[in-house]
């Protein structure tokens, strides 16, 4: 998993092999370039097989904007939202704005507090 930065090549990080949406367990694919290419989709999410599939020959910051999307995808299928025209779009802008979110260092504190799951415990001792 290679990409090219500039005259550069980087190596990207590995994609992970699965994530735990909503408790059910989606298997991670290096989307093929051909797909890639026939589907004109950097990613795509099989709520029947439960498989979401990535392409990975672009930026890394493409490829985690991709995955999150896919996973929103996932969310929107088991949430039983209404699956219409509109899904694309919202998860395509809740995807980028989480993304930037994510990303921007004045956030983390937030972040950290957000993912701590150390926070779920109560913070009074009981007797």
């Amino acid at each position: 998993n290679f990409f090219i930065k500039g005259a550069v090549m980087t190596r990207m990080k590995k994609l992970p092999s699965k994530a735990y949406v909503s408790g059910y367990e989606y298997l991670i694919e290096e989307m093929s370039e051909k797909l890639h290419k026939e589907r004109e989709a950097y990613g795509d999410c099989c709520n029947n097989q439960k498989l979401i599939r990535v392409y990975c020959g672009t930026a890394l910051s493409a490829v985690r904007d991709t995955l999150l999307h896919e996973i929103l995808h996932a969310i929107w299928h088991l949430s039983y939202l209404q699956n219409n025209e509109e899904e694309e779009k919202a998860i395509s802008r809740i995807a980028t704005a989480l993304i930037g979110f994510f990303d921007d260092p004045r956030n983390s504190k937030v972040k950290s507090f957000l993912m701590d799951p150390s926070n779920d415990r109560p913070t009074t001792k009981t007797k």
